[in-house]
């Protein structure tokens, strides 16, 4: 419904997935699904660019003519010979990406990214865990929302009594204070005492709702903004 003249407002990167400086001449291996591959691109730009590590990356799409970037990531392997090593992967030609196809790029000692569909994310985070990657080494990048909550964690359908406790929160400056109530999750106790934080947890899944956490212990019902 955006029209021309419209402005939108966004959050500051959170800078979660990202080179990491501790690196070293580490190897890099991404797995890109779809669009996926945007984040992915620039790090391994980056990476070609500034460091003298090697990288490994693999690109899986439904076919080559939805294979995004593939042209600039077909000039950049020429360009780096011997330190890019990049395997394109396509349904229609292929079929789904393996195990396999994985693993072959699972060098042991390199730092891991991931971004794509979730079903492609979990193949990819499922295969590398069983490769014994530490899980610190495997950052994920999530464009789609979360499964849902399991019912027995959902807040119960209709208006909820208030329960003994208040839930306090300090936004821009500005303070407010409620009854808690039960099965309410800290953003929602924030939007009733009429603030507007910023999220994208209900329609996606960025992380730009963070927050510090001073006192008790509360229930994090997923956390991929670490």
């Amino acid at each position: 419904r955006l029209r021309p003249g419209d402005s939108l407002e966004a959050t500051l990167p959170g800078g979660s997935f990202c080179l990491r400086g501790d690196a070293g001449d580490r190897p890099l291996v991404a797995y890109a699904g779809g669009s996926g591959i945007t984040p992915v691109f620039s790090l391994v730009k980056s990476t070609l660019a500034t460091t003298r590590r090697d990288v490994g990356l693999l690109t899986a799409h439904q076919s080559a003519g939805a294979a995004i970037f593939r042209k600039a990531l077909d000039a950049l392997a020429a360009r780096h010979p011997g330190r890019l090593d990049l395997r394109h992967h396509f349904d229609d030609r292929d079929g789904l990406v393996t195990p396999g196809e994985i693993r072959a790029l699972a060098d042991e000692g390199a730092d891991f990214y991931v971004c794509g569909p979730e079903p492609f994310m979990a193949l990819v985070k499922r295969t590398l865990t069983a490769h014994r990657i530490a899980p610190e080494r495997i950052l994920v990048e999530r464009f789609t929302p979360t499964a849902p909550v399991e019912a027995a964690e959902e807040a119960p359908s209709g208006p909820s009594e208030p329960v003994a406790g208040t839930v306090t929160v300090d936004l821009r400056g500005e303070r407010r204070t409620v009854p808690q109530r039960p099965g309410e999750t800290l953003l929602q106790s924030a939007r009733r005492a009429g603030l507007t934080p910023p999220f994208s947890c209900e329609s996606g899944d960025c992380a730009p709702c963070m927050a510090r956490l001073t006192d008790v212990r509360p229930k994090t019902r997923g956390n991929n903004a670490r």
